[in-house]
């Protein structure tokens, strides 16, 4: 069952919901008042539920709240995604500064040909980093659909493809991902002008701290930390 807030829900949906509800005449009432009468018939629903809870009272086309998938069509806003996809594709989408997310739909031709030719399934990931470039590939199988990639901070971008490896070691690629750009710290390349700065060091570090004071694992903060400890080795 989804539970959603009445303040997610569009004039259309809220609408659609009365009339699910059989409410008469939802078409010429407004928002507020759909509300008022969507608020009451829940109420009278869930006697047994916490009053407190406001979400129990609103719930929309996608729920299986009292079997209403078996009276409802086409709810409002929803599309029925298919199984499998005709096209063999991968995208990447960043996450943070830290990780991507890769995801790919093998089309049914190529999974049986592969498959009837005993091959294998791997992301090829390139990373260029600063002038520097890494490859290296993650094997995955025919259920599998998405994928995190690690990545560092610096200039550069990161490219994933989707491969295929026959038994002799043969790859073939299936399809690339367009290229993500790295995120760049401004930091990592001028640690000294936060080193030497306590006011803006304290303001860095209050942004990735937790409410009860513990500091949460960031790669940036861990490698210019990093960096200064070489500094101060240095100096010693």
């Amino acid at each position: 069952m989804i539970l959603v807030n009445v303040d997610s829900l569009s004039v259309y949906e809220l609408r659609t919901i009365a009339e699910q509800e059989g409410i008469e005449g939802a078409e010429a009432l407004s928002r507020e008042e759909i509300i008022s009468l969507l608020e009451e018939r829940y109420e009278d629903y869930g006697e047994n539920a916490d009053p407190k809870d406001l979400n129990l009272r609103y719930m929309s086309g996608l729920t299986d709240y009292r079997d209403i998938s078996k009276y409802v069509e086409n709810p409002p806003g929803v599309e029925e995604l298919p199984e499998v996809y005709p096209d063999t594709e991968i995208h990447l989408i960043k996450k943070n500064g830290s990780w991507l997310y890769a995801f790919w739909s093998i089309s049914p031709n190529d999974s049986d040909r592969l498959q009837d030719g005993r091959e294998s399934i791997v992301l090829s990931v390139t990373i260029e980093n600063n002038g520097a470039r890494e490859e290296y590939d993650v094997p995955v199988s025919y259920s599998d659909t998405e994928w995190n990639i690690g990545i560092p901070y610096g200039r550069g971008f990161c490219c994933v493809s989707l491969d295929a490896v026959s038994p002799d070691g043969e790859k073939t690629v299936l399809s690339v991902s367009e290229p993500e750009e790295l995120t760049d710290s401004y930091w990592l390349s001028h640690p000294d002008e936060m080193k030497y700065s306590d006011s803006l060091y304290r303001l860095y570090l209050t942004l990735i701290t937790t409410r009860e004071g513990d500091l949460v694992d960031n790669p940036v903060v861990r490698d210019i930390v990093n960096l200064f400890r070489k500094e101060d080795t240095k100096d010693e």
